[in-house]
């Protein structure tokens, strides 16, 4: 029983030690990297999910990693309150939410991507930006590729 469980203490060292290099490059963690991360974990290193998880977590605390996840459920809180009843979201309220999402990731993504990022979020909740200036448009929305 000891000698497993030192066994699953390297294979969980090593994860942490993977999981540190994969953000060497970009502290900052999306989905898809988080999930190879994960079933990396689980299916190399024989870890279980949880533990999969949890060394992911304190390795990504412990270097000041930010996942796409945190940061994306953070800013869906503050959208939704912009959003308001009515669902819609002003050019100005969508340029802060753009530089708070990249506060929230700590200036490791560029401007386009938090915007692709927020403009993802509004489409996943049914939310519309609001027309403006004097002709009432909404190419500011537009022209952001998803």
């Amino acid at each position: 029983m000891a000698a497993d469980e030192m066994v699953r203490g390297g294979d969980s060292r090593r994860f942490a030690d993977l999981v540190k290099v994969n953000g060497l490059h970009r502290r900052f963690i999306d989905r898809a990297q988080e999930r190879h991360l994960l079933e990396e974990g689980v299916t190399r290193f024989g870890l279980t999910l949880d533990e999969a998880r949890g060394v992911l977590r304190s390795v990504a605390e412990d270097n000041g990693f930010v996942f796409e996840t945190e940061s994306g459920r953070r800013i869906q809180q503050l959208m939704s309150r912009h959003a308001g009843r009515r669902g819609l979201i002003s050019r100005s309220e969508f340029r802060q939410m753009v530089d708070v999402l990249r506060d929230f990731s700590e200036n490791s993504i560029s401007e386009g991507e938090a915007r692709r990022q927020l403009k993802r979020i509004m489409i996943d909740n049914g939310w519309r930006p609001r027309r403006t200036r004097l002709l009432r448009s909404r190419r500011w929305y537009k022209v952001i590729e998803v």
